[in-house]
């Protein structure tokens, strides 16, 4: 009767090694018996036959580490020698995963079998990005500043926790690390937020085109960001504001557009000469470095009337463009291209530089979006129909106007009277638009030689 082991020695140790046969047919890899006597030896691997198993391995002082069971052996034989059909895979991965010894399974060329990181870093990227290419076609573009920050935000946070990992073996648990991470510890829950939906987003959009199987998405808690409330000026401190002499005149007229119009910074950056009408601002486009022209931020354009003291100063300011007054030269021109307008880089060091001057407390509170959160404010205060002052504000929600007329007090609301006895901003207009001399007093070096003059140098009581 043929023996069901064979033993054998090598010439690179002293221990005989053993190969057992299995139930089915097949063979066990060598093992050592840790015996250097053949009898030791035949004992010790007539106990593993009789066990049915065998050690994972044996150290040098012939102590067994661990076991396998034939049967297990023989599964082991079989997924290594035996071509496997898909559903064979398929099923050894459903076992896997429902004896919850494997949360997910990547094959090979399979669509998941790609690197997650490359994987978020194209999501944020224009022009190799599906999904980017979807919200296009559905008439919700990104902006190139919003891509450009979610894919530094990718390789600066998301590489040290997913860096060497595929798509599809990434888990909600991997994404919840984030919260833990060192990097994410110091910085506001607004800033985590915006961390966790740069991979949140392309994860969700992979599950759902069958790039994973993994939903990472669903149960991940968005940090709760309580938007800091922002100070306004009073209609007194904004008058004293427009009256006291500025650094630079050009970003005192921005500066007053704003406030008179509620007009986003963008928008007054993109303003042209045929976007000045007789009455009115037609509000067409934004301006950003990072993509131009564009369409305003809701997508939408709208008009803003305007008295004839603010339209003569805004065409003042446009004929001193020296690279000409045509229909698309802009108001506020850049001094070294004509394709672009003036930075808007400087806009709140002029403005705070003002306030300073006329005594205001804390300056550095105060920005150039403060003149539209001012604006909304006033204008419903003054007019209380909510729906009226979105149309020049621009707004498509009532819950982002709200966020920007908050600042309204109670019993200013609660007693609203029904009609307002005198414009709200005519005085600074006023003054504005008196016949003192027209000075800029701009400092920036690469300016100097386009200085002109434009708004009042000092304004009358």
């Amino acid at each position: 009767m043929n023996k069901p082991y064979l033993l054998f020695k090598t010439k690179h140790s002293p221990f005989w090694y053993a190969q057992v046969r299995l139930p089915d047919g097949t063979i066990s890899r060598n093992k050592s018996t840790g015996k250097e006597n053949k009898t030791d030896a035949e004992r010790t691997v007539m106990e593993w036959v009789v066990n049915g198993c065998v050690p994972e391995r044996t150290s040098r002082t012939g102590r067994a580490i661990g076991k396998q069971s034939f049967t297990f052996i023989s599964v082991l034989n079989y997924l290594r020698t035996n071509n496997l059909s898909e559903q064979e895979i398929n099923d050894l991965i459903e076992v896997m995963k429902s004896r919850k010894i494997i949360q997910t399974a990547v094959r090979t060329n399979a669509k998941g079998d790609c690197d997650a990181m490359e994987y978020l870093i194209d999501f944020w990227t224009r022009d190799k990005s599906a999904y980017l290419r979807e919200m296009e076609l559905k008439g919700h573009s990104e902006t190139n500043r919003h891509i450009l920050n979610m894919r530094n935000i990718v390789k600066h946070y998301w590489t040290p926790l997913l860096e060497g990992k595929l798509l599809g073996e990434i888990t909600r648990d991997d994404v919840k690390k984030i919260f833990m991470a060192e990097s994410t510890k110091k910085i506001s829950p607004k800033t985590v937020k915006a961390v966790l939906q740069a991979a949140t987003i392309p994860l969700k959009w992979a599950h759902l085109n069958g790039l994973t199987e993994n939903n990472c998405y669903s149960g991940i808690i968005l940090p709760k960001s309580t938007p800091k409330k922002k100070v306004i000026l009073s209609l007194e401190q904004t008058i004293k504001l427009f009256n006291a002499e500025w650094d630079n005149d050009r970003v005192k007229l921005a500066c007053v557009i704003a406030c008179f119009t509620g007009m986003r910074q963008g928008e007054i950056l993109a303003l042209q000469i045929r976007d000045i009408g007789e009455d009115r601002i037609y509000i067409r486009h934004s301006y950003s470095r990072y993509d131009g022209l564009k369409t305003p931020k809701n997508g939408e354009e709208r008009e803003f009337m305007i008295p004839p003291e603010l339209r003569n100063m805004i065409l003042n300011q446009a004929s001193f463009n020296p690279w000409g007054t045509g229909p698309e030269s802009f108001i506020f021109f850049s001094p070294q291209s004509p394709d672009k307008p003036l930075s808007p880089k400087r806009f709140n060091r002029y403005l705070r530089r003002a306030l300073e001057s006329i005594g205001y407390p804390n300056p550095k509170e105060i920005t150039f979006h403060s003149f539209r959160h001012e604006w909304c404010t006033n204008t419903l205060s003054d007019i209380g129909d909510q729906r009226i002052c979105m149309i020049g504000s621009g707004h498509k929600t009532e819950s982002v106007f709200n966020n920007y007329a908050n600042h309204i007090q109670k019993e200013i609301a609660l007693n609203k009277i029904a009609e307002s006895t005198e414009h709200l901003f005519a005085p600074i207009l006023k003054n504005l638009s008196s016949d003192a001399v027209y000075v800029i007093k701009d400092v920036d070096p690469d300016e100097l030689e386009h200085a002109q003059k434009l708004l009042p140098e000092k304004v009358g009581a």
